[in-house]
């Protein structure tokens, strides 16, 4: 799988033929973005409205807005509520794509609680929020990768340019993380690849 940031809490994930987008930009979004196409979409909130059609001409866009458990496309997702009481101010998406359990923490803004701890436990690759400002914070989202213990860490929703609201960069997530992982726009990801040891920092545009 191919994996990329989209801008704050936005990934997108290329599996064979299969787009997923995870929490893209809505229609109120600070960021502005061009009609996207996928085939499975995860609200970053479920009164999002997004600009999105369907990568297939006759296919319907499969989407999720609320938690639960899904399967569509051969992708297993699990979605949990955040906060886990009152208004959900976005989902936690734990997604099984060619074998690998990827977690997507969307606009995290606080500890997981130990239940959420142990859902996510097992997790290949992680991708949370570090850019403080109603998200985690570096030091925070470096606390959370220790407690988990990923193979692969991707840091997302922080500074980026066309935002108004100012985030922390994600230097300051990798000087947390002792990581001086080089930039760049998008990531192979396959289970055979995946480190057996050493945390890996990702650093993604």
């Amino acid at each position: 799988m191919f994996i990329e940031l989209l801008g704050l809490a936005g990934v997108k994930i290329q599996s064979n033929d299969t787009t997923i987008l995870l929490a893209p930009p809505g229609e109120q979004s600070e960021l502005k973005t061009s009609r996207l196409k996928a085939d499975i979409v995860v609200l970053g909130n479920p009164a999002d409205k997004i600009n999105v059609a369907s990568s297939l001409e006759n296919g319907e866009l499969f989407i999720i807005e609320r938690p639960g458990e899904y399967e569509a496309r051969g992708v297993f997702f699990y979605c949990l509520p955040n906060p886990p009481q009152g208004e959900i101010l976005s989902l936690l998406t734990s997604a099984t794509i060619e074998g690998v359990v990827v977690t997507h923490l969307g606009s995290l803004g606080r500890a997981l609680t130990p239940a959420e701890l142990e859902l996510f436990d097992g997790t290949d690759v992680l991708i949370l929020p570090a850019g403080g400002n109603g998200v985690l914070s570096p030091k925070e989202a470096s606390e959370l990768v220790n407690q988990l213990e990923p193979r692969i860490v991707i840091p997302m929703h922080t500074n980026r340019p066309g935002l108004k609201t100012k985030y922390k960069e994600t230097a300051d997530f990798l000087k947390e993380m002792g990581s001086k992982a080089a930039a760049q726009e998008k990531i192979k990801i396959t289970k055979k690849d995946l480190p057996q040891e050493d945390v890996q920092i990702i650093n993604l545009l």
